[in-house]
């Protein structure tokens, strides 16, 4: 846990500068850019994250992508699946390439790395998901765009006779709120609000999960904002 600055200390850190000059003007600057993570007292300004966790208490979450063939769920395939599972200070990764049965588009492959050779020897998609359906019981799903990837998932564990009724909560709806000025809500452009930097195994499912995780921590925070709250309360609609 980190601790509290007073507001003077925080702002000569923030904007140290050997060009910029002292004064007041310095912590007015900063309250324009403090948001809901930072608590603020008496004794100074801290991080939400410091005084509870995400996710909230008793609340499991599934992080997760896939990597598809093509932009359709009726005339596409998956080709690759990831999620990460957080609950009670816990995380489990599952991670698992998909065999199309189809032939992987050369575009696909050059935005993604992933070869027919890579997929020749993999499970199906059914296969890989009654894999992974232990992980998604009981949890709050959280995806970036999550409408492409239910399109794709959803008619896919029917098959398997499994209604998809997980509470759903969609980042790009989260940086509506949070980041109402931000033009645009992809990853990459969360990312960069965030500082992030550059994308690490950008267009793999568990690199993407990754980055969705890391501005979905954020968001949760400016969104509650020292009220905690479980992450589906905050969904803006169902799916």
């Amino acid at each position: 846990m980190g601790c509290q600055l007073p507001p003077k200390d925080l702002a000569e850190q923030l904007l140290a500068s050997p060009g910029l000059p002292k004064g007041a003007w310095a912590g007015d600057l900063l309250q324009d850019l403090l948001d809901g993570r930072f608590e603020q007292n008496e004794a100074g300004i801290g991080l939400w994250e410091w005084k509870y966790p995400f996710p909230a208490q008793g609340e499991a979450i599934v992080v997760l992508d896939i990597e598809t063939t093509g932009l359709s769920p009726e005339q596409n395939e998956i080709i690759e699946l990831a999620l990460v599972r957080l609950e009670k200070g816990q995380r489990t990764v599952f991670e698992r390439l998909v065999n199309p049965g189809v032939s992987i588009p050369p575009f696909i492959s050059r935005l993604t790395g992933i070869r027919n050779q890579d997929v020749r020897d993999a499970a199906d998609i059914h296969t890989v998901l009654q894999q992974a359906l232990p992980l998604l019981e009981d949890a709050t799903l959280i995806i970036q765009n999550a409408g492409f990837d239910l399109g794709f998932l959803k008619p896919r564990l029917r098959r398997l006779g499994y209604q998809l009724e997980n509470p759903v909560v969609d980042t790009i709806n989260w940086a509506r709120k949070a980041l109402p000025g931000l033009s645009k809500r992809g990853l990459d452009s969360l990312a960069w609000a965030f500082d992030l930097g550059p994308i690490a195994d950008r267009h793999r499912a568990l690199g993407d999960v990754e980055t969705t995780l890391q501005v979905a921590h954020e968001m949760y925070y400016m969104l509650t904002a020292g009220r905690p709250v479980p992450a589906h309360q905050l969904a803006a609609r169902a799916y």
